[in-house]
């Protein structure tokens, strides 16, 4: 029998190291998840390419990053060196250059297929895993200050691009961006996991260690998981439709705008919350997070005057959740197989998010905004009880959390 390597010594935490994460995670999540937010007009009056067509890459890209996901979380479980989060920026950058190039549908298509495979390597799914793997129990906290930083993505992202978008094409916009990745994100990754003395080395796994990988996919693997899944197509349906529920109950543009912008400062308030606060069991914030969720779509189905409160709220549950996706596996999993659990985890949840937008347009479009806050309210009652049968599960099995 050939002897596990045992792991390295865990690091420590620092501010520096955290910030260059979340200022990593601000040009990430700005190259990919928010960019068409500032692009999708002109890219529609110069292509002619409808608003679904065009919104459908990102789609695309979630998709992509979802299929790729065990393969990376792979590779950061089996390798010393981390290198997959510092070549994220890379090929982002490439995506986006082939963006700037398309001329052509199914070009745009490919560069977003390129931009998905990069956001399933450098965003916070292998960012967790990698951070895990660093930091073991650590990891928690570290997570909770990248994520404070990160959540200035869409102001700091929108504010960039426009500013660009005021002098430049679309297209110079996607190639200015590309090389803001290309100078930035490799030393920002490499600054921080770069490990003096270590290669690319691939560990040697014990047969004990593989056995349990095929363990750990017992009940409480799938209860995470389905929990994961309908936490992402709950937050993701209400927040795409957020300005059309607020608009269905008559609120004027100006309104619906002002109530819309509570969303960003109530996820980031949260997260310094946490820091503020002792450390509570990620089980009970996930309770916490579940029914927050669920008082802001009932709030949200109910009359204008509670619409900011329903917003906050609902902020206040997505920001915890976010957190959640990688404390809640790190406590109950374990760190000798965390990068591997959570991109696993993170599957599902990805892909489920790529269809949302079609199937709650579809509701929408069929029914009513009421019918579709209705099912998503029950969606996020039955993620509550899942997160009790959770409870449940561990305290069954042994693990103290």
């Amino acid at each position: 029998m050939e002897s596990a390597i045992m792991p390295s010594e865990i690091a420590k935490p620092s501010y520096t190291n955290n910030a260059a994460l979340g200022i990593a995670q601000i040009l990430l999540w700005g190259g990919s998840y928010f960019i068409l937010s500032v692009l999708s007009k002109p890219i529609m009056q110069e292509t002619c390419w409808s608003y679904q067509m065009v919104y459908s890459a990102l789609s695309l890209a979630l998709l992509i990053s979802g299929l790729v996901l065990p393969r990376i979380g792979r590779i950061i479980d089996a390798y010393d060196r981390n290198y997959i989060l510092q070549y994220a920026g890379v090929v982002m950058a490439c995506g986006l250059i082939l963006m700037g190039l398309s001329r052509h549908f199914v070009l745009y298509l490919i560069s977003w297929t390129i931009i998905g495979i990069a956001m399933g390597m450098g965003l916070y799914d292998a960012l967790f895993a990698s951070l895990g793997k660093k930091y073991g129990p650590g990891t928690g906290k570290v997570i909770v200050q990248v994520t404070l930083i990160a959540s200035l993505a869409p102001s700091i992202s929108w504010y960039l691009q426009s500013l660009m978008l005021d002098t430049y094409s679309w297209r110079t916009v996607c190639f200015i961006y590309a090389a803001i990745l290309l100078l930035t994100i490799f030393p920002l990754y490499n600054f921080v996991f770069r490990q003096p003395g270590t290669t690319h080395t691939k560990r040697t796994v014990s047969k004990e260690t593989t056995t349990s990988l095929g363990e750990l996919k017992g009940q409480l693997y799938y209860l995470l998981l389905v929990h994961f899944t309908i936490g992402a197509v709950v937050t993701t349906g209400i927040i795409i439709h957020l300005i059309d529920i607020l608009s269905d109950k008559s609120m004027s543009m100006t309104a619906v705008i002002g109530t819309v912008t509570f969303l960003g400062p109530s996820q980031a308030g949260v997260r310094v919350l946490e820091l503020l606060i002792s450390r509570k069991s990620s089980l009970l914030s996930a309770v916490v997070s579940g029914i927050a969720i669920m008082a802001g779509i009932l709030l949200l189905s109910t009359a204008p005057i509670v619409a900011t409160a329903g917003v906050i709220i609902l902020g206040m549950g997505n920001g915890m959740r976010s957190i959640l996706r990688g404390t809640l596996p790190l406590e109950i999993f374990g760190q000798e197989k965390y990068a591997l659990i959570i991109s696993k985890l993170a599957r599902m949840p990805l892909i489920a998010q790529a269809l949302t937008p079609i199937i709650t347009g579809w509701l929408i479009q069929q029914f009513s905004v009421s019918v579709f806050l209705y099912i998503f309210c029950a969606l996020a009652f039955i993620n509550i009880i899942l997160c009790c049968i959770i409870i449940k599960q561990t305290k069954k099995n042994g693990i103290r959390i």
